[in-house]
C-alpha cells in the first residue's frame, strides 16, 4: 500500500512541476532597455516636470491621470460640528457605517 501512495505522490509532483516549468522564461527584456543610459540626472528631470506643470504644459500629478473618469464629490452642506455630532451619536449606538450609504 505504501508503494502505491509513493507512486501516486511522485506522479502528482511530476505533473505539478511540469506545469510551472513552462512559465520560467516568460519575461523577456529588450537589449535596448537594458543598455539605456540617461543623459540627465533625476533632479534635472524632476525640475523639468515641475517647471512644465507650473507653466501649464502638463497637468497630471502621476503617471496615470484618472481625473477625467472620476466624478466630483458633491459638496457637503453640513458643518464640522454637525458631522462630529452624527459620528458621536452613531458610535454610541454602535451603528457606524464604513461604506457609502
Amino acid at each position: 500500500m505504501a508503494r502505491k501512495h509513493f507512486i501516486a505522490l511522485a506522479a502528482f509532483a511530476a505533473l505539478a512541476t511540469a506545469g510551472t516549468a513552462a512559465h520560467a522564461d516568460d519575461i523577456t527584456i529588450a537589449d535596448e532597455i537594458i543598455a539605456f543610459q540617461s543623459t540627465k540626472s533625476r533632479a534635472e528631470v524632476c525640475d523639468e516636470v515641475l517647471a512644465a506643470r507650473a507653466a501649464g504644459i502638463v497637468s497630471f500629478t502621476s503617471e496615470v491621470d484618472l481625473s477625467s473618469t472620476m466624478a466630483a464629490a458633491p459638496a457637503s452642506t453640513l458643518t464640522r460640528e454637525q458631522v462630529r455630532a452624527e459620528v458621536g451619536d452613531a458610535a454610541r449606538r454602535h451603528v457606524m457605517l464604513w461604506y457609502p450609504a
